[in-house]
């Protein structure tokens, strides 16, 4: 744990020393209130401890951390448009504080600072090269989450493949770039990658669970915001398959309703089916599945093992986390 809190400290002060202002105000100053708020900088400690296990500099690491972590906020910012969230991380999201022209701008300005920062180190064009191929899938993923939106009928299988494009390939190429700055073996960094896409699908479905059965004043979002913006869920896909016909009617039902419905009552009526059906620990146990498929992937790795202590303790942390 004291390397991970060191590594936690020295990316908090790169990251302290790194001038977000800039002029005209109203672009750089949504930028800052972003990317230094206080995040989990998972994508950032992700890179620096693959880094770190392959034995890399730590200096140069910290180029492609801030740039993940620069990206990621990116994506947040213009999700939050996208989904007219009012919250994030317990406080306004931009385009709420300001407006969705700001948030816009402010977005494209962090994303070419993303790419900026990939430069920095000796094996900058590979890091932009992965940095590129990453931002293309997100991007594919978000539009498969808004297909969804009006798709009458979406599968398991498409909607894990949605967010392994939306969430799991960025935890993955933060180990990618993490461990290319380390200079570590093709086949390691590809085993590493796919340790990084299992621990990303478990931790969006994570994701799904905490929407709805955790603290708002923790998880820093309003509690069932996905069921009532009338998103499917792993748990709502589930649910489908598990129900009673009475039951899954009742619930495609209730995902038509807008925003005129009582939408405390419709959250509470889906949460009420979803505990009727165990669907939250049919998904915990698809989680479980994830997990050790990944730390399967882990050990694979070319390396002692007590080289592979601190990311697989992180790791470890990140699936019993409550926001």
């Amino acid at each position: 744990m004291e390397k991970i809190k060191q590594l936690q400290q020295d990316f908090a002060d790169f990251m302290a020393k790194t001038d977000f202002n800039g002029q005209p105000k109203e672009l750089y100053e949504p930028i800052a209130y972003t990317i230094l708020q206080s995040g989990k900088r998972l994508r950032p400690m992700l890179c620096l401890l693959a880094n770190e296990m392959f034995g890399g500099e730590e200096q140069e690491a910290l180029w492609p951390a801030l740039a993940l972590e620069t990206f990621h906020n990116f994506t947040l910012i213009h999700d939050d448009i996208m989904d007219k969230a009012p919250l994030r991380r317990g406080k306004e999201t931009v385009y709420q504080k300001w407006n969705s022209d700001i948030a816009i701008l402010s977005g494209d300005a962090m994303l070419a600072m993303a790419f900026q920062f990939t430069l920095k180190p000796q094996k900058g064009a590979e890091l932009a090269k992965q940095l590129g191929k990453v931002a293309i899938e997100i991007c594919e993923g978000q539009q498969m989450d808004l297909n969804f939106e009006t798709c009458g009928h979406v599968t398991i299988d498409e909607y894990l493949e949605m967010i392994r494009l939306k969430t799991a390939v960025l935890l993955a190429t933060a180990l990618q770039m993490g461990a290319t700055v380390a200079g570590a073996k093709e086949a390691d960094i590809q085993r590493l990658y796919d340790f990084g896409i299992d621990i990303g699908m478990s931790f969006q479905l994570q994701d799904d669970i905490l929407d709805l059965y955790s603290d708002v004043q923790v998880f820093g979002k309003k509690h069932g915001g996905d069921i009532a913006d009338n998103k499917k869920t792993y748990l709502y896909l589930k649910a489908l398959e598990m129900a009673s016909e009475k039951d899954r009617k009742r619930l495609e039902h209730l995902f038509t309703l807008r925003m005129d419905h009582d939408e405390e009552e419709k959250i509470e009526e889906v949460k009420a089916i979803y505990d009727h059906l165990n669907v939250k620990e049919a998904v915990e146990q698809v989680m479980l599945d994830y997990d050790r498929k990944a730390f399967k992937a882990l050990e694979a790795i070319d390396l002692p093992e007590e080289r592979k202590t601190h990311l697989k303790t992180y790791a470890e942390l990140l699936s019993g986390r409550k926001k």
